[in-house]
């Protein structure tokens, strides 16, 4: 691939998940004043969302996975989003709790992506925060 070309897909796939972590910031922070009911709320509603938008999780879902090794700018975003939201996690529900939170949601959301006709993401999410 020419390296002009190179530059308008990275660009690209810059946007698609700057658009991706604002669109889940924005319903989180809706949520963010209640404690751990508004976290609760904020996930259910971004499960909500993405059931209705499964092209903008997809592709984040596919990033993700294809750049779990390397050094790359990708990767380095990736780690980043996922140490801000375990970070965030942490101050309501502690670090342990806080990562076993944010594992949840990432395998959920693969499941459902891979048979979305069987597996209805919002009742896991109902059924493991109500255990939270």
């Amino acid at each position: 691939m020419p390296a002009e070309e190179q530059l308008r897909v990275a660009a690209l796939l810059k946007a698609v998940l700057d658009e991706f972590d604002a669109r889940s910031a924005a319903r989180v922070s809706e949520h963010a004043d209640r404690g751990v009911d508004g976290l609760k709320a904020a996930l259910l509603s971004d499960a909500e969302h993405t059931m209705a938008h499964r092209g903008l999780a997809t592709p984040h879902v596919v990033l993700q996975a294809e750049h779990l090794a390397g050094d790359g700018e990708v990767r380095a975003r990736f780690v980043a989003r996922n140490r801000a939201l375990r970070h965030a996690f942490a101050e309501r529900l502690g670090p342990d709790r806080a990562t076993e939170l944010l594992a949840f949601p990432e395998g959920a959301l693969t499941l459902w992506l891979l048979d979305p006709e069987t597996v209805d993401l919002r009742a896991p999410y109902e059924g493991y925060l109500r255990r939270l």
